[in-house]
């Protein structure tokens, strides 16, 4: 029995041994190919169920060349699904799939012949899940994905929750023996795999479980959605500027501000090894200049918060301080300031103004508003202003539950237009 899936198709599969085998055109580039374990979150279990050359066998899953085999049968139940991946390295000069060679996968497994063949990557696509077998109901099914990225390896691995601290073994072509006839000369030893260095975090997961176990889940949750932006190894020092105004008392007393200025911490420590993060209250002024770090973040914004008097909303006093605290450093990476607030500031005139000039320094403004999107008008046309340098503002609604949304989907935000910022910034000589 043979069938072709469609892409988004799916098909059931008997339980037992089943093999995915992937193929590109004859000269198509070097392709990679790897499985990784999923438990039902969509993440690993661990490192471990990452199989690929240098790992090559797990739980029931094993690597061999191009093709992944799978004994159902003993795939522990902690295990929902198994994702086929196929990738290049992409530190590889011009190295990325193409229409020419889409890698296809054939699944077999009890007298069952599976194909797909996804539609044609043209996006310069260095890695792809292909097929994934997944649980359902109690039974085994496969279903074609035919999803590509421009990451590589690395990058699809930590959004899968593998942690890549300072480098990763991308997997490298398996060289193919060749016969040597009778008498053989004495065989020539063939290089060892050697792992490529990956752009990585800028403070390692060990040193984060050390210094501020608490945070762990978020710097890798940062971690995953820096990937995906393709922002990983990227340096830049992190601000936090929060509305101190009176109507955003009710944030500061749910914990809502505690939160997120963990989750930014989360972030900064990918991105910045200092492990600090400048933290600014503002009002009609600003009310407060300090510090956010891994030793000090406990119920730090209620520590400095409550002898601050409730006030307006005035941006160009935090901006402008912001701006100073920077140029102080002297620092040679761009600023990243997540500026949060409910409403629209007095000042707005002067906001766009500051803006504007602002747009020739290496500072991008991430504006986060709280609350209802009625009242956050202004942050919108401050994403779309005009007679810049470059676009140096994104803006997004968090809404008026902001802690009721997950840490990834505040940082996948977060990363929107940032890399976009970076790319424009360098082209135009704002940043090296």
């Amino acid at each position: 029995m043979s069938v072709m899936l469609p892409k988004g198709g799916n098909a059931p599969l008997p339980t037992g041994r089943c093999e995915v085998t992937v193929t590109t055109a004859p000269a198509g580039a070097a392709t990679d190919v790897c499985a990784v374990l999923l438990a039902k979150d969509g993440k690993v279990r661990g490192d471990d169920d990452l199989v690929f050359y240098n790992h090559p066998a797990q739980d029931g899953v094993a690597l061999g060349g191009r093709t992944i085999t799978a004994d159902l049968s003993a795939v522990p139940a902690t295990v929902d699904r198994i994702a086929i991946v196929a990738g290049i390295d992409p530190t590889l000069p011009n190295a990325h799939f193409s229409a020419a060679d889409t890698p296809r996968a054939v699944i077999e497994c009890g007298g069952v012949r599976i194909g797909f063949e996804p539609p044609p990557f043209t996006h310069r696509e260095t890695v792809a899940v292909l097929v994934e077998i997944y649980r359902r109901d109690g039974a085994w099914k496969v279903r074609a994905v035919g999803q590509g990225w421009d990451t590589g390896l690395a990058g699809l691995a930590t959004s899968f929750g593998i942690v890549v601290d300072d480098a990763v073994p991308v997997p490298l072509p398996v060289p193919v023996p060749v016969a040597v006839p009778a008498p053989a000369a004495a065989p020539v030893p063939v290089p060892a795999a050697v792992p490529v260095p990956v752009p990585s975090a800028a403070m390692s997961l060990e040193k984060v479980q050390r210094a501020a176990p608490g945070l762990v889940n978020l710097y890798k949750a940062a971690h995953v959605s820096l990937a995906k932006s393709g922002v990983i190894g990227q340096r830049a020092a992190v601000y936090l500027v929060l509305d101190h105004s009176g109507s955003m008392s009710g944030f500061y007393r749910d914990g809502t501000m505690q939160h997120l200025a963990e989750q930014v911490l989360g972030l900064s420590v990918n991105l910045d090894d200092d492990g600090t993060v400048p933290l600014l209250f503002f009002s009609n002024g600003v009310d407060l200049i300090a510090d956010l770090n891994l030793e000090n973040y406990r119920g730090r914004i209620d520590h400095l918060h409550a002898p601050l008097d409730w006030g307006g909303t005035c941006y160009t006093p935090a901006m402008r301080a912001v701006i100073e605290h920077y140029q102080a450093t002297g620092s040679a990476d761009p600023a990243f300031v997540i500026f949060q607030t409910d409403g629209e500031p007095f000042d707005r005139k002067a906001t766009r103004e500051l803006l504007r000039r602002a747009s020739a320094l290496p500072i991008f403004w991430q504006f986060v508003g709280f609350g209802p999107s009625r009242d956050l008008r202004f942050l919108r046309s401050l994403d779309t202003l005009d007679r810049r340098t470059v676009d140096n503002a994104g803006y997004f609604a968090a809404g008026p539950r902001p802690a009721s949304r997950s840490d990834a989907d505040l940082y996948d935000r977060l990363m929107k237009e940032f890399p976009d910022w970076l790319k424009a910034a360098r082209a135009a000589g704002v940043i090296r």
